[in-house]
């Protein structure tokens, strides 16, 4: 690599275990030319150090080319695919069942940057203007599905656009933790949606033990907050800097994907500051 390094490149290891699971080239018409693995790694840049896409290190492939990859493989869902395999492999890894059947959905309010974009709103609780992003993880903490909206929008109104997914891809879900803001009929619409398919999910809401003063972890709430931490050690999610929230929720997956292959090779430079 005739470059700088950085410390988001991607490592043989880590290189071995995504590039299976990329698009395929073309197999008629122009070629191909760009490397892919340079293309992951200004992507990961970017989500590591949070920046403009025009201000990309000029070592990497020219920014347009860099983020035409990121937004197509947003549209074609590609962030999600490898995230959902990745997540097989870590739960593997793990010496758990490749799917869950306890997830956690939990919501979080985030300030847009200067030139704003689609979708915002202001969340009065919390005193937010921009939008919200909702994540459903397991156990582990790893992010299963994610769902960006305006930030005006309630909880209990956005879950199903995650949950939905979630649940239809993941078929040994059978519970989900939430916290009180998705009180109300979640669980009777998820399983009106899946009765045709003899599904049924039990939508728990988390309360704090009685007779606790002040702040209080809820049971197994802090496994999504941790994921929340992780998240956040990546710059580029501090705020929503996309136009477009499907662009912000291909980062989430993004800084996911980066954390997973961490993980799985035994690549603890930023895998054990946020896991611990």
């Amino acid at each position: 690599m005739n470059r700088h390094v950085y410390n988001s490149d991607l490592t043989d290891a880590e290189w071995q275990q995504i590039e299976p699971l990329l698009p395929a080239p073309k197999s008629v018409g122009k070629q191909r030319e760009v490397d892919l693995r340079e293309v992951l790694n200004a992507i990961f840049y970017r989500a590591d150090n949070g920046m403009k896409w025009r201000a990309l290190p000029c070592d990497f492939p020219a920014w347009q080319t860099v983020y035409s990859y990121f937004r197509l493989w947003v549209k074609l869902g590609v962030w999600e695919q490898i995230n959902a395999v990745l997540v097989k492999e870590v739960r593997h890894s793990e010496g758990r069942q490749d799917e869950p059947s306890l997830v956690i959905i939990d919501s979080q309010s985030v300030k847009l940057g200067q030139k704003g974009g689609a979708e915002q709103g202001f969340d009065g609780g919390k005193q937010v203007k921009g939008r919200k992003r909702h994540i459903v993880v397991d156990v582990l903490g790893l992010v299963l599905g994610c769902y960006v909206t305006a930030a005006n929008v309630a909880d209990v109104k956005a879950a199903p656009g995650v949950l939905v997914w979630v649940i239809e891809m993941y078929g040994r879900i059978v519970k989900v933790l939430a916290d009180k803001g998705y009180r109300g009929n979640l669980g009777a619409l998820l399983n009106q949606f899946f009765a045709q398919a003899d599904r049924k999910v039990e939508v728990e809401i988390s309360r704090r033990p009685e007779g606790t003063m002040g702040f209080q972890v809820e049971p197994k709430r802090w496994i999504v907050e941790r994921t929340w931490t992780w998240l956040e050690n990546a710059r580029i999610l501090n705020r929503d800097y996309e136009r477009l929230p499907e662009n912000h929720e291909g980062m989430i997956y993004v800084v996911m994907i980066r954390l997973m292959l961490r993980k799985l090779t035994k690549n603890q430079r930023t895998w054990k500051s946020a896991v611990t």
